[in-house]
């Protein structure tokens, strides 16, 4: 951590006697206290200590050069570089020291709460533990250090690593569970409480309020990683292919460095982009092979719902001029007659209040049974709710929701599909959504597009794949 975070943390932890006139910036006293502090403990611990900034190269995140600035700094009277690539996390300075910590291997057993009791985990599938016994091979075997667990949308892949967790736990080891998106995070944090009743879980997201406080599982989101160093035995990245891990080299490197030198790192997705799919098309005796195992059925056991292309011409034209539509208007009048909730997904924001005018324009039915949603919508929570609840009927919305919501009964309709937004991984997301319960497992979805393109074709044909791979092995409940 930063010199400034050292500080924060110690006066969190009341750790150093803070003077009565303490308004939050650390005094004269308190640094000296620190410094004290750190000396006594590098005695029997190894703290490493660090420049923030160091050959143009920062040495919190990683980033090279090009995200290094040099300015004139107020704070060491001279030239200091700073990284423009972390900065969400506070300024690391050349002028900075930074503090490593790393947990010592084979003893770290002093670093932990009360050890797990009291676990309550859920009953599993046969084919979910054909996949734990896979994990727990691989967290076993010595030298193997990832591995990933490519589980179709609606296979249950939280429940199959709540007993690895278990076991990491029994062992006294450190757990870090890490996804992309602060939403995923908060609706993980009461699940895996529930589970670990007498488990110290630390939750930590931007924003959050206990930004120091520690435990035996930590969940957070990706950029938090930036806070460890070396730190788990286990570590457990969640929709690994998700916006922004997939195209920010920074959070993989932060992560990667979370995890101690013979850590484990699992990685857990529906949709693996090109480069895992080309690591595990590797020999094993190939040093980038990655292992890996195949989820590919739903926990009731039904098979996934296999999207139709449907094609118009002149899309766009025809929304802004309200030009009849079928494909469109016969989606929805089947979710009028059926009483069934859909979403629209459309490629854009701009695009939402477009469509929104032509449904309204085409059948006044829909007036108060509709609404938009985006990513900036402050709303976006209370809508998701009211379609859960049937207070209104379709949402139309951006690639926002392609993940992590489940509705029952839910028909989905993609508008240009063919719009480069909607890739192979964000169409088989949409298409994930559908069918998800044991009450409805079948539901309708629509790629609507001018032409068929790749990403539609590579979708379809990976659903299709991971239904062939269900049947072959046994797991169709038909």
């Amino acid at each position: 951590m930063l010199e400034e975070e050292l500080l924060s943390f110690l006066v969190v932890h009341k750790v150093i006697e803070m003077d009565e006139d303490y308004h939050g910036e650390p005094t004269a006293k308190m640094r000296s206290q620190c410094l004290q502090w750190i000396t006594r403990l590098a005695n029997d611990y190894p703290v490493i200590l660090k420049k923030g900034i160091e050959k143009d190269q920062c040495n919190r995140c990683g980033a090279g050069k090009q995200y290094i600035h040099w300015v004139s700094c107020a704070r060491c009277k001279q030239q200091c570089g700073y990284c423009e690539r972390c900065l969400l996390m506070g300024k690391c300075r050349s002028c900075t020291r930074l503090y490593l910590f790393p947990l010592i291997e084979g003893d770290s057993s002093s670093f932990y709460t009360n050890s797990t009791t009291n676990i309550h985990l859920p009953t599993l599938t046969k084919f979910q533990n054909d996949a734990l016994e896979k994990l727990i091979e691989f967290y076993q075997e010595p030298g193997t250090k990832d591995f990933l667990l490519w589980a179709v949308c609606g296979a249950g892949k939280t429940e199959v690593i709540y007993p690895l967790i278990s076991l990491a736990r029994k062992r006294k080891h450190k757990v870090l569970w890490a996804t992309p998106r602060r939403d995923v995070v908060l609706e993980l944090a009461p699940r895996l409480q529930k589970v670990f009743t007498d488990t110290a879980i630390a939750v930590l997201y931007g924003g959050c309020e206990n930004r120091w406080s520690n435990g035996d599982i930590v969940l957070s989101t990706t950029h938090q990683a930036l806070r460890f160093y070396h730190c788990f035995d286990l570590v457990i990245i969640d929709e690994i292919d998700a916006f922004p891990f997939h195209n920010d080299p920074m959070l993989p490197y932060v992560v990667a460095r979370a995890c101690k030198e013979r850590g484990k790192t699992i990685y857990l997705t529906a949709t693996p982009r090109e480069s895992l799919k080309k690591r595990i098309k590797r020999g094993w005796k190939d040093s980038r092979f990655l292992p890996h195992y195949k989820l590919p059925v739903r926990y009731h056991g039904f098979p996934l719902p296999v999207p139709k292309i449907q094609l118009e011409s002149k899309l766009g034209k025809r929304m802004k001029e309200i030009n009849k539509i079928p494909v469109l208007e016969s989606f929805l009048n089947r979710l009028r007659d059926e009483r069934h909730p859909g979403f629209i997904f459309l490629p854009s924001v701009q695009a939402l209040p477009q469509v929104k005018k032509y449904i309204l324009k085409q059948d006044p039915y829909w007036d108060g049974r509709l609404e938009m949603v985006h990513a900036s919508d402050p709303l976006r929570e209370e809508k998701v709710m009211a379609i859960r609840k049937g207070e209104i009927q379709v949402l139309l919305t951006t690639t926002i929701l392609e993940r992590g919501v489940t509705i029952p009964r839910i028909s989905l309709l993609v508008f240009q599909a063919d719009a480069p937004i909607f890739d192979e991984a964000s169409l088989v997301q949409i298409a994930g959504r559908a069918g998800r319960s044991a009450q409805c497992p079948t539901g309708e979805i629509i790629f609507l597009a001018e032409d068929i393109t790749r990403a539609m074709k590579g979708a379809i044909g990976q659903i299709k794949e991971m239904n062939r791979l269900a049947r072959k092995k046994g797991y169709l409940n038909y």
